[in-house]
């Protein structure tokens, strides 16, 4: 991994991954509309008052997109009663498979439907694509037209609306331990941001 990151044929995601984004914490977390996994239209300012621990999966992935929302779904249970005043919500990183049905098989297959406090968005190529852009995430279609590549990062968003954290969500071998570790490390990344808006 170090060697892709200081080499310049490397793969623009990998060394993406190690590098971050180029966005700056504690500014306002650039606004977006799409679509919910139930057909509704949701904006990101209209979450404001809630803390956003906001992802980026692609629905028809069966490598890491489904361990990073399994790790999400026990970060709201370890939230307890604070997980109401949480959103969960993850975009489409993927350029294929953006409708409304990929949203809810994911949700199912994951076990997602039953957590309230779960967005899965989408919405045209062109809107995935600004919001792609607004917040770092390389997308890249895959040969054959499954998954694609993107970076793994999520991003805590205070109840005002302002980026705090920049966390890279790569659930690198996907252990019971690394799964719960993670899990534990969003967890505390809510509660701190709840605990700064106070």
């Amino acid at each position: 991994m170090a060697f892709a990151a200081v080499n310049k044929t490397a793969d623009p995601i990998t060394a993406e991954a190690i590098a971050g984004t180029n966005g700056q914490l504690d500014t306002p977390a650039p606004n977006f509309t799409l679509t919910s996994q139930t057909g509704r239209q949701v904006s990101l300012a209209s979450l404001r008052g809630k803390v956003v621990l906001l992802a980026f999966l692609d629905p028809v992935c069966t490598t890491d997109c489904p361990i990073i929302a399994a790790e999400m779904r026990v970060a709201d249970t370890l939230l307890g009663s604070k997980a109401t005043d949480t959103e969960l919500v993850a975009v489409v990183a993927n350029p294929t498979y953006t409708s409304v049905a990929y949203t809810r098989a994911f949700d199912l297959q994951d076990g997602l439907n039953t957590v309230p406090n779960w967005l899965y968005l989408t919405g045209s190529i062109n809107q995935l694509a600004s919001v792609w852009h607004h917040f770092g995430i390389e997308v890249e279609d895959l040969p054959g037209g499954a998954m694609a590549a993107h970076n793994d990062i999520a991003f805590v968003i205070n109840a005002k609306g302002v980026v705090q954290q920049e966390i890279s969500d790569d659930p690198g071998p996907g252990t019971g331990a690394t799964q719960a570790s993670f899990s534990s490390m969003l967890a505390d990344s809510v509660l701190q941001s709840m605990g700064q808006n106070q």
